[in-house]
């Protein structure tokens, strides 16, 4: 029992441990990112405005609040699926309101991934694989020889 317990923990450390050098990793993608488009590079370090920054160099800043409030409103009908009691057609309406609300969030960021491919002078087939694996193509886009060549929209 106890030699059980000691493996989960140190998956749990390994997990962990490859979690942290991927954000690392994240981070210094989106510092070259910024500094390609001309932004300082610190703001890619604060979690939420590094978002809201993207947002401003590959499409507009009013796509966040509006990717922001779909957020929300998808994470607070989740939620109450979750911790209330609801039956009949208030279970419906619920799981309406999720369905409909992480689709357009799914839109949304797939939109801001294809924008960001663009402004870097990448189409559409970087555009689907920044979308299904972000963390690998955010590197090849910040690290690789792409340049920034501004927002058109």
């Amino acid at each position: 029992m106890s030699s059980q317990l000691f493996m989960i923990s140190g998956m749990q450390f390994y997990f962990l441990f490859i979690s942290l050098g991927v954000y690392i990793l994240e981070i210094i993608a989106f510092w070259s990112l910024f500094k390609k488009a001309n932004v300082p590079g610190w703001k890619s370090i604060i979690p939420v405005y590094n978002a809201y920054t993207l947002f401003k160099i590959a499409w507009k800043s009013k796509y966040f609040w509006l990717t922001l409030l779909v957020s929300v409103i998808y994470s607070a009908a989740v939620g109450l699926g979750r911790v209330s009691n609801l039956n009949g057609v208030f279970i419906i309406i619920e799981g309406v309101i999720s369905v409909v609300f992480g689709l357009i969030s799914l839109l949304l960021t797939f939109f801001l991934c294809r924008k960001t491919a663009f402004v870097y002078g990448k189409g559409t087939g970087f555009a689907i694989g920044l979308f299904f694996l972000y963390p690998i193509f955010i590197l090849i886009l910040g690290l690789g020889s792409s340049k920034y060549v501004g927002n058109k929209s």
